[in-house]
């Protein structure tokens, strides 16, 4: 390392004097694990394991870091293409970590951005089935994949993917919308019954949300509020 990078910084010394001191105690305790186990009845042992573990866990979180930037590094870039296939990485590196949630997401953006609407379709799904929650980060994936649908021509289907959010996520602050969004894919794929109904739920449902006003203006377009 430092025949690379010159100098190692205090923090890199003491993680590395950190790190000896625990792969001594190590050593001492496999030397000597009968007279541990009969002095401490395994706890040390477990403290130990347990250090270890942490300490791979936060390395394996700066690296998920580290991967993220050059990411975030190559768009600065204009390197698209790869920043794709770097987020791709690091979905399949770090599966299940808030890291690959993350770049799933990412990716997902820029496949759509760039027109990869079934690919940004498929980076979508997959996020929604291995990160579980119904915050923004689980619209935006929901979301994500209706518009893309929208973009392959499916209104119908992207409106029923916006309504299905609404009716499973019914408290969450991002159902007005959902159902918004899937009365005006309902509205032009020809479905103006279905549009009515959703709009008006929004106005019995959620009269104070801040899309209300626009769907009593759209239902009054669409011939009067219920």
């Amino acid at each position: 390392m430092q025949g690379t990078r010159g100098r190692m910084t205090r923090r890199e010394l003491r993680q590395d004097e950190f790190v000896n001191r625990i792969l001594a105690a190590w050593a001492y305790v496999e030397e000597n694990y009968v007279r541990v186990l009969a002095i401490a009845g395994g706890v040390v042992v477990l403290f130990l394991i347990g250090v270890l573990v942490m300490h791979q866990m936060d390395a394996q979180a700066r690296e998920a870091v580290e991967a993220e930037g050059r990411v975030r590094v190559l768009l600065l870039q204009g390197q698209v293409d790869d920043a794709i296939l770097d987020a791709e990485r690091i979905a399949e590196a770090y599966s299940g970590d808030a890291a690959a949630g993350r770049a799933l997401q990412l990716a997902g953006g820029l496949y759509f951005e760039t027109g990869r609407y079934a690919e940004a379709q498929a980076a979508f799904e997959r996020y929604l089935q291995e990160f579980d929650g119904w915050g923004p980060a689980r619209y935006s994936a929901w979301s994500g994949i209706a518009a893309a649908m929208e973009e392959q021509g499916d209104q119908a289907g992207a409106a029923a993917k916006y309504q299905a959010f609404a009716d499973e996520f019914v408290d969450s602050p991002f159902a007005p919308n959902a159902l918004r969004e899937a009365a005006r894919c309902y509205r032009v794929s020809g479905n103006t019954v279905q549009a009515r109904m959703l709009l008006q739920r929004i106005l019995d449902r959620y009269a104070r949300s801040p899309v209300a006003q626009s769907a009593e203006e759209e239902l009054k377009q669409m011939g009067g509020v219920g």
